[in-house]
């Protein structure tokens, strides 16, 4: 525990520093403050005494008190200080540490400029910066530019079946490319699509002539 963990809201569960003077009857810091006894009530359970004790600030009346992880993990935690100063009165602080739940946000500006309205309640609308450095998307005409050398870099690969009718469009391209350029052989009854080496079958597909109508039936 440190200094860094002084903030204006707590959170629950989290170590936590609060800073608060000792003040007399009169309303005035009191300096030196002795037998000093810090304790905390987490949801209304009973005093008990804290992990540390309460800490002068040089000569000022102005004390802090480092709480514990676990003396914080309360919904309501009250910390009572206490010393045996003549004329001191008790110091009692209450904190509400919050929870990621209880944080409610409504922006109206971000980085000094009005927030836009969403084109759907709950969901805020976002605008693409165009560019090419890094978090950025390439646009041109309000369409994403995609660099030549990456399309260039995507490797068709020869099917081993016909694709189904959901698959990408790798898969897609590569059965189209094969139907351009591979063999297929015919007979009366059956075009066959072969693969690149000539070597075996890809697919064949039923076909029938009745003399009018040439049918060709699904690749499979």
């Amino acid at each position: 525990m440190a200094s860094t963990d002084a903030r204006l809201i707590p959170y629950k569960n989290a170590a936590w520093r609060v800073t608060f003077p000792i003040l007399d009857a009169d309303g005035d810091p009191v300096s030196g403050a002795t037998g000093l006894d810090s304790e905390v009530s987490k949801d209304g359970a009973s005093f008990a005494d804290c992990t540390n004790e309460a800490a002068e600030i040089g000569s000022s009346g102005v004390y802090y008190l480092d709480l514990t992880n676990s003396e914080m993990n309360a919904d309501t935690v009250a910390i009572r200080v206490q010393t045996s100063s003549s004329g001191a009165k008790t110091t009692i602080i209450v904190a509400y540490p919050q929870e990621a739940d209880d944080i409610r946000a409504s922006v109206t500006h971000w980085a000094g400029s009005a927030v836009a309205s969403p084109d759907t309640a709950g969901y805020p609308k976002v605008t693409v910066k165009s560019g090419t450095g890094t978090g950025e998307v390439s646009l041109s005409s309000g369409l994403v530019t995609l660099a030549a050398t990456g399309l260039d870099n995507v490797v068709c690969a020869e099917p081993g079946a016909v694709p189904s009718l959901t698959a990408n469009l790798k898969t897609a391209v590569s059965w189209l490319l094969a139907l351009a350029r591979n063999k297929v052989t015919q007979t009366s009854t059956t075009s066959t699509l072969r693969n690149d080496a000539d070597s075996s079958n890809i697919a064949t597909s039923t076909v029938s002539d009745d003399g009018t109508t040439f049918t060709r039936g699904k690749w499979a």
